[in-house]
């Protein structure tokens, strides 16, 4: 008698578990893809900030979301063009992704140069809400800092 009950609860066990694997399944693989951004954004601020100990400045150049297109407008993810990655300021930058990606990434400087702002704008799954990671770059004296912003993420 006791086995039929254990029988049944194991087989409710299995079902919710059946039931929960596709948005588990999800919601792991968009945490992994959005954590793209935080760290092309974590290595664009580091870049950043040895241009400014260097020369005092950010990079006075601004960059529009880069690539153009929306990845979702290229099949969910941006393919690879070596070419957009040689314009100022991200050859200042030292900055190219060399793989297929999911964000759009955009650098706005202030014109006295002791900011920057940092930003990665990406749809994960291309319902037209998107996802953006937003890093603010402060220069003080030798020292960057960093404030970072994070709207919708995951979305």
């Amino acid at each position: 008698m006791w086995w039929r009950r254990l029988r049944y609860v194991l087989l409710l066990a299995a079902l919710c578990a059946i039931a929960t694997c596709p948005s588990a399944k999800r919601s792991c693989t968009a945490n992994a893809r959005a954590r793209e951004a935080e760290d092309l954004l974590a290595y664009l601020a580091e870049r950043a900030s040895l241009v400014y100990v260097a020369t005092g400045k950010f990079p006075q150049v601004a960059a529009s979301p880069t690539p153009s297109r929306s990845c979702c407008d290229q099949g969910g993810s941006c393919g690879v063009d070596p070419t957009i990655w040689t314009a100022s300021p991200w050859r200042e930058l030292s900055f190219s992704i060399d793989d297929p990606h999911r964000y759009t990434y955009q650098y706005t400087p202030d014109p006295a140069g002791t900011s920057a702002t940092l930003r990665a704008i990406g749809d994960l799954d291309c319902d037209g809400k998107p996802a953006v990671y937003e890093v603010k770059l402060t220069g003080v004296g030798g020292y960057v800092g960093r404030a970072w912003t994070r709207t919708a993420p995951y979305e």
